[in-house]
């Protein structure tokens, strides 16, 4: 039998090869190891998934061997990458023997797909191992693969969503760090996913309209899906791979307590911590956290904590970046620091990263260090 390939085969054998050598690299590597297995494993399921829609464009479902194959992998692949985002932002994370519920549904699915397999394989009729399959009800049961499929994807992003949530405001309400990451990939990388359970909804649907009646762009939506998927292969594998050793404290959890609103007209405490910032110049600390400050001033986190949030009306990140920056426009306009490189001003500013320092430059100031730098000399 003679294959012919066309350009949809080609990007998805294309993404299938780079997906396979991306999760074998993340499965060996040392850096994150512990979360990139997930995602390696989870790499490794889209690949061999992308391979099903191959068996129908290259005629390969017709032949013997390969018609009703075993690969029931999809309910496996959200749980994968929850578990990614899981150990991610949990370093103390570790897989218990209660986690493999979580993939109960796709060992019972891939164990039906086998007993079909070799159900049919005992004839090389095609219409008698369709009549085998519909008698073990093949259809009906991928039909119900799909629903759970759809269910699971939306379920396992909340939570998901929720994890980085939490992590985006413990990073705003505890330190300074620029060092640490925001995760800013991730949560790009979740709205991609989010995109994806959109499409088996859609897919879902044009499956109940195609039984009554063909649509024409069906095919077309299917082929677009399936090259999503090849592209998701892609980002996935390089973005993962390419990513540093992460090194953080992990988040606390703990339940909110109900805390009293601060009367500022009898408290002087806001006062303590504009002092520790202008005149102690505290926020020069690059591992600068909410604890630390919390300490110098004697006061409780907690208090500390809530007249940033309510009395300055920012979280404790933005309010020491905020004085972090001001330094730096302070030292950019004084004649003692002309010789000083901008980065040099920053990292004695209290800045850690290079890269953060720029993008919160801009962001407070409206223009780069460099254009403040020109709009100083000109006026």
């Amino acid at each position: 039998m003679s294959i012919q390939l066309s350009v949809f085969d080609l990007i998805i054998l294309l993404g299938i090869f780079q997906g396979f050598i991306t999760s074998t690299l993340l499965f060996i590597t040392k850096k994150n190891s512990k979360s990139n297995r997930f995602l390696a494993l989870g790499l490794f399921s889209f690949c061999l998934l992308s391979t099903k829609p191959l068996l129908h464009t290259l005629s390969l479902w017709e032949t013997h061997f390969f018609g009703y194959f075993p690969n029931a992998l999809e309910l496996a692949v959200a749980p994968l990458f929850f578990f990614y985002v899981k150990s991610l932002f949990t370093p103390t994370f570790r897989f218990k023997n209660k986690h493999w519920l979580h993939f109960l549904p796709f060992f019972i699915s891939q164990a039906y797909a086998f007993f079909v397999y070799f159900s049919v394989l005992q004839t090389e009729d095609n219409s008698k191992k369709k009549s085998i399959a519909d008698d073990l009800f093949f259809n009906e049961v991928k039909q119900l693969d799909e629903y759970i499929l759809l269910i699971a994807t939306v379920l396992y992003l909340y939570q998901a969503f929720h994890l980085q949530k939490n992590y985006k405001k413990w990073l705003d309400d505890n330190t300074s760090d620029n060092q640490l990451p925001d995760f800013k990939w991730l949560k790009q990388l979740l709205q991609l996913f989010g995109f994806t359970a959109l499409f088996l909804l859609i897919g879902r649907i044009l499956s109940l309209l195609t039984t009554y009646e063909p649509i024409w762009f069906a095919d077309y939506f299917w082929k677009f899906l399936n090259l999503y998927i090849a592209f998701l292969i892609y980002y996935l594998g390089l973005k993962g791979y390419l990513q540093p050793h992460y090194s953080f404290p992990e988040i606390e959890t703990t339940e909110k307590e109900t805390v009293s609103t601060v009367n500022y007209s009898n408290s002087a405490n806001h006062q303590k911590i504009e002092r520790a910032m202008k005149e102690d110049k505290i926020f020069l600390n690059t591992q600068l956290s909410l604890q630390a400050l919390a300490n110098h001033l004697g006061l409780p986190q907690r208090e500390v904590s809530q007249i940033i949030n309510q009395y300055f009306k920012t979280n404790f990140r933005d309010f020491i970046n905020h004085y972090r920056i001001e330094e730096v426009k302070s030292k950019l306009n004084h004649p003692n620091y002309s010789k000083m490189s901008i980065l040099g001003i920053a990292m004695e500013s209290g800045f850690s990263s290079e890269t953060s320092f720029y993008r919160l430059f801009k962001k407070y100031v409206g223009m780069t260090p460099k254009q403040f730098l020109e709009q100083k000399s000109d006026n």
